[in-house]
């Protein structure tokens, strides 16, 4: 089995230094990507200028939204899980059972969290989640705690939801972004950070996967519309049809495109391995990933990171070039990036940073094995 080394900063203890070892097995590749990408990417290299731009994943990044998001997809289906079917299943709905679904869960789809529920309903001989939401199945005292967990995001009665006429998936787009209007915010140190890119005159866009009005609606929240205005925001769900997620590498590509720069010459940050590969698979010169959002606990950081440097979602393997905890961190290394040439090299990949660079780093950060 291969493995990652995921290593700590010089001035962690020599046991962290050593780093931890990440499994690898996932890995294997998904269908190619490349000759489809390819020519958008000549495309864009075609016109872009030689200029540094930053593109950003926006929820677990920008906008500490996982957390807030994850919690109201996990009321969304609670009421259907088979144990909460169960004569006592109010009493599984715990804080614990909540936080231990958006650990496992962060960063996928809801339609694959839909998929699960209802294979594990058909396997516990319960009806679908439609079927069961239809003949209004659910066990009152489940749903006493259920409506008790969307209260606290402003969402009415799940009771409430039945005349509206929407299935389990658009109910819960809408009543996400009912949601993050008023629970997201900046994920730490992020604002000054944004400042400081503006004032040193490097341009910025976001690049999601996450439809809109969401990330619009996010952006509101956090006050970033200093920031970002509608032509800054850039997502593969809602900017083309069908939508193109990540890995796709589309919606980096239009971002660095909206900035007329060549990808090669831009920063990607992100938070998942979907949108590593996305970055990767786009050419990016720069893959930051970022580990700061608190829907990544403290005992999965330095996991995490591996996944993120292991390169599992590209097509040629290529993970982050590195990544780090706090966001201040970040401007000293796009300033660096953006000064070198041979960092802009794509066929010198992965980046390296010399060691005074990363010496100056004010947290964690992790590099991909053997760098």
């Amino acid at each position: 089995m291969s493995a990652s080394r995921v290593l700590c900063p010089a001035r962690a203890s020599p046991l962290a230094r050593r780093g931890v070892r990440v499994d690898r097995a996932s890995r294997a590749l998904k269908p190619s990507l490349a000759s489809s990408s390819s020519a958008r990417r000549a495309a864009i290299i075609m016109t872009a200028s030689d200029h540094t731009a930053v593109l950003f994943d926006f929820d677990g990044t920008l906008g500490d939204t996982e957390t807030p998001a994850m919690e109201v997809a996990f009321w969304e289906l609670a009421p259907y899980f088979p144990e909460a079917a169960k004569p006592d299943g109010a009493s599984y709905l715990t804080d614990k059972t909540c936080a231990d679904y958006i650990r496992d869960n962060a960063g996928k789809a809801f339609e694959f969290m839909v998929d699960v529920v209802e294979e594990d309903r058909k396997a516990a001989g319960l009806s679908s989640i439609e079927e069961a939401r239809a003949s209004a199945g659910e066990a009152p005292a489940t749903l006493a705690v259920v409506d008790a967990g969307r209260a606290k995001f402003g969402l009415p009665p799940l009771a409430e939801t039945r005349g509206l006429g929407k299935d389990i998936l658009t109910l819960q787009k809408d009543e996400t972004v009912d949601a993050l209007s008023v629970a997201a915010h900046p994920c730490d140190n992020v604002p000054g950070v944004l400042a400081s890119l503006k004032a040193k005159g490097i341009p910025f866009c976001i690049s999601t996967t996450s439809g809109k009005p969401r990330v619009p609606v996010s952006v509101v929240s956090c006050g970033y519309t200093e920031y970002f205005p509608p032509e800054k925001i850039h997502s593969g769900e809602s900017d083309f049809d069908p939508p193109r997620f990540k890995p796709d590498p589309s919606v980096y590509l239009l971002a660095a495109k909206s900035e007329d720069a060549d990808p090669k010459n831009c920063v990607a940050v992100e938070d998942s391995t979907s949108g590593v590969g996305s970055a990767a698979n786009a050419n990016v010169g720069l893959i930051v990933g970022y580990v700061g959002g608190t829907h990544i606990t403290e005992d999965r950081k330095t996991s995490h990171a591996g996944t993120l440097t292991a390169g599992g979602r590209s097509d040629d393997g290529r993970g982050a070039d590195i990544v780090i905890r706090d966001m201040v961190d970040l401007v000293p290394l796009v300033e660096t990036f953006a000064a070198s040439a041979e960092m802009k090299d794509a066929a010198k990949k992965p980046v390296v940073f010399e060691k005074a660079t990363l010496d100056a780093l004010k947290g964690e950060y992790w590099l991909p094995e053997g760098k």
